[in-house]
């Protein structure tokens, strides 16, 4: 089945917008509870790291959590050859800060299990911030992953830690020249949703040069 075009293109630069963009408070964590900034998939020691920073409102970032990154994680990551960091850059203001608060607060272990959600209901939530209904649309994806009442929902998204975490990863991703989602860093260097970036096929070549670069079959 086709998909929409708007699927296949990369979503637009931040707009740094001091009322959306999060901002660090006092002793903001540098890193994640795992250590790693963002949030790490396979062999944390595997020759080649993947990073990617996302928005969960994005259309392209979508594709690529269900078009792309399936065949890439049983390629490369699963077998240590890839290690895959996720990293937050919320593009679109407070749904995706939001969005990305309930995914830390359900925490670590269930960080990727909220991420499949929210992209699942992607169209869902962005109609529902379109409208004003941001925050129940949030509470029915929190409960499924073990934030059950509006108290603890709401003692979520009070809470600063995870809007400093968010912070700092959101200045990691402007170090690197980040402006629009999604957007990889490669063994490295810096990748935009073009051209090998695309396709699994296109992604599977440039790992596959760089890991016969590396000796590693």
């Amino acid at each position: 089945m086709a998909l929409p075009a708007l699927a296949l293109v990369a979503c637009g630069a931040a707009t740094g917008d001091s009322s959306t963009t999060p901002k660090p408070g006092a002793g903001a964590p540098a890193a994640a509870v795992s250590g790693e900034l963002g949030h790490v998939k396979g062999d944390p020691n595997a020759p080649i790291t993947l990073i990617e920073y996302a928005s969960p409102t994005c259309p392209a970032c979508k594709y690529f959590h269900d078009e792309i990154f399936p065949a890439l994680e049983e390629k490369y990551v699963s077998t240590g050859k890839v290690k895959f960091v996720f990293r937050e850059f919320p593009i679109h203001g407070q749904a995706d800060v939001a969005a990305y608060v309930v995914a830390l607060c359900a925490g670590e272990d269930r960080y990727f299990d909220v991420l499949d959600d929210l992209f699942e209901n992607q169209e869902g939530i962005v109609q529902a911030a379109n409208v004003g209904a941001l925050g129940g649309m949030l509470k029915t994806v929190a409960k499924r992953h073990g934030i059950e009442t509006d108290e603890a929902f709401d003692a979520c998204l009070e809470n600063p830690e995870y809007r400093d975490q968010l912070a700092a990863v959101y200045q990691s991703g402007e170090q690197f020249g980040v402006n629009g989602t999604p957007t990889f860093i490669l063994d490295g260097k810096v990748r935009n949703f073009e051209g090998d970036f695309r396709t699994a096929e296109g992604f599977s070549k440039q790992i596959d040069a760089l890991l016969a670069e590396k000796g590693v079959q």
